[in-house]
């Protein structure tokens, strides 16, 4: 099974991943150190993030594999360190099916968030039933379809096409698609989402003040 689902991983990245000059840049969540060899030759960098990635192996492999690549360790639910619409592809594998809803809500927000438009989502991601198999180090969680359905019917239509197929049915099913997101879908950039929280903080400490203005005060009579 292990094998196969390396046939699929070359499949999707080699099928998915957009080329064109100057190539593209990809993020990775999770996954390891040989996806690096199936990314186009012209992939400028792809930055691989998850909490237990190892630098030195990425580097290593990177150096091996002749595609440029930095490692993040961090949780792949936080993309902070992209600009908006930066990137030609963000790819998880397993790490969507190893989140929280909200976590996996806010991961979401972020690649649509960095992802140019008319780009891939690309996924690997194992759905429940069959024979756990801890695939590519990560965690043996699954996802629901009703997932990927919820992302077709999203009121927003931040996704143009929503696409997934399941792979290795009845022994460790995995969910293998893409979703792309729309030409003309426009979410918050990160500086209005900072602005936003930073207004909400000032908002949070003029109640307060507020509070505290209203409380009676304490004296000597």
């Amino acid at each position: 099974m292990y094998g196969q689902m390396e046939v699929i991983t070359v499949s999707m990245l080699t099928n998915n991943v957009p080329r064109g000059s100057p190539g593209p840049r990809v993020i990775q969540l999770q996954g390891g150190t040989k996806e690096l060899y199936y990314y186009p030759k012209s992939t400028v960098q792809v930055t691989v993030v998850g909490e237990e990635v190892n630098k030195a192996y990425i580097d290593q492999a990177a150096v091996q594999a002749a595609i440029p690549a930095v490692a993040k360790q961090q949780s792949p639910a936080n993309l902070g360190f992209a600009a908006d619409a930066s990137v030609e592809a963000v790819v998880s594998l397993g790490a969507l099916a190893g989140m929280s809803e909200v976590q996996r809500n806010a991961c979401v927000a972020e690649a649509l968030r960095v992802l140019k438009p008319g780009c891939p989502l690309i996924f690997i991601e194992r759905l429940p039933g069959g024979v756990p198999l801890r695939y590519l180090g990560a965690p043996s969680t699954a996802i629901s379809e009703s997932v990927f359905r919820g992302w077709e019917q999203r009121p927003d239509g931040a996704f143009s096409l929503v696409r997934w197929d399941t792979a290795l049915g009845g022994q460790d099913p995995h969910a293998v698609g893409v979703a792309v997101k729309a030409a003309d879908y426009r979410g918050p950039s990160r500086r209005a989402e900072k602005a936003a929280e930073k207004a909400a903080e000032r908002e949070a400490d003029k109640e307060a003040k507020r509070e505290k203005a209203r409380l009676p005060k304490k004296g000597f009579e």
